[in-house]
């Protein structure tokens, strides 16, 4: 399967969202939410948080983190959107700990206040790695998380 491109730069953002701004938004799901394990990763360049969701679905991993598929478009993934600063040192910290099992991609998501905007997502790279993983049907990670210690 051919290795899907990360999308870093500002040509990608504008072909999407038909804007020039600088994405600086990324939505979480995962390890790097509020109080989860990798939070501290992004702590110091965190400018704001607000609750969110998007569609799609989340996988948990026996390595302990979860997965991000687009899937048939029909779950529900909560998380958090977090407006970074230091943007190029940042992603370039994030795309390395994510590794290449994960790519970063832009998708509208929704701000629990029900504005939709846009945001960088990091999705598995290879869809077909959902089947060694463990579908968390309410789509809430610390949920599950919580729940499985």
């Amino acid at each position: 399967m051919a290795e899907r491109r990360r999308h870093t730069g500002t040509f990608e953002v504008e072909r999407t969202t038909g804007s020039h701004e600088v994405l600086d938004r990324l939505f979480v799901y995962g390890t790097l939410r509020q109080g989860q394990t990798a939070r501290s990763l992004v702590a110091n360049s965190v400018k704001k948080t607000v609750k969110a969701h998007t569609t799609g679905q989340i996988y948990a991993f026996p390595m302990g983190y979860p997965g991000f598929t687009e899937g048939d478009g029909n779950g529900r993934v909560i998380g958090e959107v977090i407006w970074l600063s230091e943007l190029a040192a940042t992603f370039g910290l994030l795309d390395a700990y994510e590794g290449a099992d994960f790519a970063r991609v832009i998708r509208q998501v929704t701000l629990e206040t029900g504005e939709e905007v846009w945001a960088w997502v990091y999705t598995l790279s290879d869809p077909g790695a959902v089947k060694l993983g463990t579908l968390i049907p309410d789509g809430d990670w610390v949920r599950y998380w919580t729940e499985q210690s």
